[in-house]
C-alpha cells in the first residue's frame, strides 16, 4: 500500500524511524499511544552505575510498542532531561553508566509506538555508591602492661554497600606521624586488641572504614597509656603450719590436725600440701581447713605425715613430722560397754569425714575440668574429657574401697557390741532402755548413711547436668561465631565480585 505524507510526518514527530514504511494511514490511525510503563525500579550497583527495570505497558504487543524513552533527574530535584530518546527495542532493562559517585538520580520511562509516546511511568530513584561515613566514638582502654583494647561505633551510612573492614592507624608515644597498624581488618567487628606494647607508654589511634568504593575519612583520635609494671611483690611464702597431730580413728583411718602458720606471708592461705611417708598425698587441699582424714589404710600400720601451706607466692616450708598407727581391731572392749553411744558417734564422725572429702575432691575435679574444656581448642577437648573421666573414676574407686573398709569396721563393731550387750544382759549390768537407745542409734546411723549417699549421688548428677548444659551453650556460641565468619566470607565474596564488575564496566566504557 501507499504510505501517506501524514503517516510519514507522524513517524518523524514520534522521534523514531523504526516504524515500517509499509504501515498505511488506516493502520496508523487505528492505533493510540501506549499505556504507561509500570513498576519502574532503580538499583545502584557501583559508584557510577544504576540499573533500571520496568514492566511493559498493558497490551504492548497489540499496541506495537517498539521502544522506550528514558528521562533522568540528577540530584533527585529540578526538571527531568532526556537520557535516551528512544531505546529502539522492547527490552525492559537499562544500565546507566558513567554517573557521579554518591549522587541521587531519579528516572521515568515512557513507551513508544507508531501513534506516539505514552505517559511516563512512576518515578524511581537510587543513589550511586560512595565511600562510607567515618566510624565514630573510638575509645582506647589499657588492660595490661602490654595491651590496649579499641572499640568504636560503625558508620551510620556505609555508602550504599557493605563494609569490607577497617583500617587502624597508630601513633607511638602519642607524637609524630601515624603509621598503619592494620591495613584492613577484613571483618566488620568494631573491636580490636593491640598487644605486644611497651609498658607505661602512650599510644594514639584512629580508624577508617573500607567498602568496595574506597576508604572513609578518619574517626576521632583516641589515646591510652599501657599500665606500668607493678612494683616488686612484698608477698612471701607462708611459714610452716604448727602443731601437726595424728590420731587413729579406726583400723583403716588416721586423722590429721594442725595450726595455721604464724605468718601467712602477706597473702591469704590457698590450701595445704600433705605428704605421707615422704610422698605427696594431697598436692593442694584447696581450702583453709586445718584437718584431714586419711582413709583406706591397713590395720596396725604406722604412717608419718607433714604439712605445708600454699599462698600466691608459692609453697612454704613443712611442719613437724607426726606419726600415727591405725588400730589393730575395732576399739571396743568389755570395759567400755557404757560408752557404746560415744563409739557410734565416733563412727558417724568418720563417715561424715569420708563423705565430705570425697565430695570436695569430686567437685574440685569437675570444676577444674569444666574450666579446662571451656578454654581449650576443639582438637584438645576430647583428650581433656577423657582425662577428666579417668580422674573422677580414680576418686570413685579410691573412696569405694574406703567405704567398703568402713562398712566392714562398722560391722565388726556392731557384732562385738551385740556380744557385749548379750553378756551385759545376762549379768544384768545394762538395762533395757540403754539397749533400746543403742539399737536406735545404730538404726538411725544406717538410715543416715543411705540418705547421705543418695544425696551425694544426686548432687553429683545435678552438677554434671549443669556442666553438660554449659557445654551445650558453649557449642551454640561456637556455631554462632562460625555463622558470623561464613557471613563475613560471603560479604567479602560479594564485595570482590562488585569490584570486578566495576572494573569490567570501566573497561567496556573505555
Amino acid at each position: 500500500m501507499k504510505t501517506t505524507a501524514f503517516a510519514l510526518a507522524l513517524i518523524l514527530l514520534a522521534g523514531t524511524l523504526v516504524v515500517p514504511i509499509s504501515f498505511s494511514e488506516a493502520q496508523v490511525s487505528e492505533l493510540v499511544v501506549p499505556n504507561p510503563t509500570t513498576n519502574l525500579t532503580a538499583t545502584a550497583t557501583s559508584s557510577s552505575q544504576i540499573n533500571l527495570s520496568w514492566t511493559a505497558p498493558v497490551n504492548s504487543t497489540a499496541d506495537q510498542v517498539n521502544g522506550y524513552k528514558i528521562e533522568i533527574r540528577p540530584f533527585c530535584s529540578g526538571s527531568f532531561s532526556v537520557l535516551v530518546e528512544n531505546t529502539t527495542n522492547t527490552t525492559t532493562t537499562y544500565s546507566n553508566n558513567g554517573l557521579a559517585e554518591g549522587i541521587c538520580y531519579e528516572y521515568q520511562v515512557s513507551a513508544f509506538n507508531p501513534a506516539g509516546t505514552g505517559n511516563a511511568s512512576n518515578i524511581a530513584s537510587a543513589t550511586t555508591w560512595t565511600v562510607s561515613n567515618t566510624p565514630t566514638s573510638l575509645t582506647a582502654i589499657p588492660v595490661s602492661q602490654s595491651q590496649i583494647n579499641l572499640s568504636w561505633t560503625a558508620p551510620s551510612n556505609t555508602g550504599g554497600t557493605s563494609l569490607t573492614g577497617y583500617k587502624i592507624e597508630r601513633r607511638d608515644s602519642c607524637a609524630g606521624s601515624f603509621s598503619t597498624l592494620v591495613a584492613n581488618t577484613g571483618n566488620t567487628s568494631t573491636t580490636y586488641s593491640n598487644t605486644v606494647l611497651v609498658n607505661g607508654t602512650c599510644y594514639e589511634y584512629r580508624i577508617f572504614a573500607h567498602n568496595v568504593v574506597g576508604t572513609s575519612l578518619a574517626s576521632n583520635n583516641a589515646t591510652a597509656t599501657t599500665l606500668q609494671n607493678p612494683p616488686p611483690s612484698t608477698t612471701s611464702q607462708p611459714n610452716a603450719p604448727t602443731g601437726l597431730n595424728v590420731t587413729a580413728l579406726s583400723k583403716t583411718a588416721l586423722k590429721l590436725s594442725w595450726g595455721v602458720p604464724s605468718n601467712t606471708g602477706g597473702a591469704p592461705i590457698l590450701g595445704y600440701q600433705i605428704q605421707r611417708n615422704g610422698t605427696i598425698l594431697v598436692n593442694n587441699t584447696g581450702s583453709t581447713q586445718t584437718n584431714y582424714t586419711n582413709f583406706g589404710l591397713l590395720p596396725a600400720h604406722q604412717q608419718t605425715y607433714r604439712v605445708a601451706a600454699w599462698n600466691s607466692a608459692g609453697l612454704g616450708p613443712y611442719s613437724n613430722n607426726a606419726t600415727g598407727i591405725t588400730n589393730n581391731q575395732t576399739a571396743i572392749t568389755s570395759t567400755n560397754i557404757s560408752n557404746l553411744g560415744q563409739l557410734v558417734s565416733d563412727f558417724v564422725h568418720q563417715r561424715n569425714e569420708l563423705l565430705k572429702q570425697q565430695r570436695e575432691e569430686t567437685l574440685k575435679v569437675i570444676k577444674d575440668c569444666n574450666a579446662k574444656i571451656r578454654n581449650s581448642s576443639q582438637e584438645n577437648r576430647t583428650q581433656i574429657k577423657a582425662d577428666c573421666k579417668d580422674a573422677l573414676k580414680a576418686i570413685k574407686e579410691a573412696y569405694k574401697d574406703a567405704r567398703k573398709q568402713f562398712k566392714e569396721d562398722f560391722k565388726d563393731f556392731r557384732d562385738i557390741a551385740k556380744s557385749l550387750i548379750k553378756v551385759a544382759k545376762e549379768n544384768k549390768t545394762i538395762d533395757k532402755e540403754d539397749i533400746k537407745d543403742f539399737k536406735k542409734d545404730l538404726k538411725s546411723f544406717d538410715k543416715q548413711i543411705k540418705k547421705d549417699e543418695k544425696a551425694f549421688k544426686k548432687e553429683i548428677k545435678e552438677i554434671k547436668k549443669e556442666a553438660k548444659h554449659e557445654e551445650k551453650q558453649f557449642k551454640k556460641e561456637l556455631e554462632l561465631k562460625k555463622e558470623e565468619k561464613e557471613h563475613e566470607k560471603e560479604l567479602k565474596k560479594e564485595a570482590k565480585k562488585a569490584k570486578k564488575d566495576k572494573h569490567d564496566d570501566e573497561e567496556d566504557d573505555d
